[in-house]
């Protein structure tokens, strides 16, 4: 039993000192190839994420701190910057200062995917008034079958 307990303190001790990954961005002047889209605020008050950009990948961690690709496919989400406020799905501020970087958004889980955009398609078949409306179409499409009589059936 201590054994067991050792090993389990020893495997959450080696997982808790893996550092986070670095958030590895591509700046897209496309929106339509945007995995998120961001509106730069000049107020820290009003962003959601206050961003620290590095000038290398190995000092960028957590979702905070940024380091811009030059290459499309190396990149971990692909964002466009909009000039309006209201068409961003988030704020950011760029903040100078490291210490300062703080943010709860996922960046890497903006990627998109056919999976979720199936999803949604289907997103009418999950209310219940749909399928009372089914019912009902469909058992009237039966009566008027019974009614309807094939010819040489007569």
């Amino acid at each position: 039993m201590q054994r067991k307990l050792v090993l389990l303190s020893v495997l959450v001790g080696l997982l808790a000192a893996v550092p986070a990954s670095a958030v590895k961005v591509y700046k897209t002047t496309s929106e339509g190839l945007a995995n998120v889209k961001v509106y730069e605020t000049s107020s820290e008050g009003l962003a959601d994420c206050l961003i620290y950009v590095t000038s290398s990948e190995g000092l960028a961690s957590g979702d905070a701190k940024w380091y811009f690709e030059s290459s499309e496919g190396l990149a971990d989400v692909k964002i466009y910057f909009t000039s309006s406020e209201g068409l961003a799905d988030k704020k950011v501020y760029f903040t100078k200062s490291e210490g300062l970087a703080k943010c709860g958004v996922d960046w890497k889980g903006y990627k998109k995917s056919s999976v979720g955009y199936l999803a949604r398609s289907l997103d009418a078949l999950q209310f219940p008034t749909d399928a009372l409306m089914r019912r009902m179409v469909l058992s009237d499409l039966n009566r008027r079958s019974d009614v309807i009589v094939m010819p040489g059936q007569l």
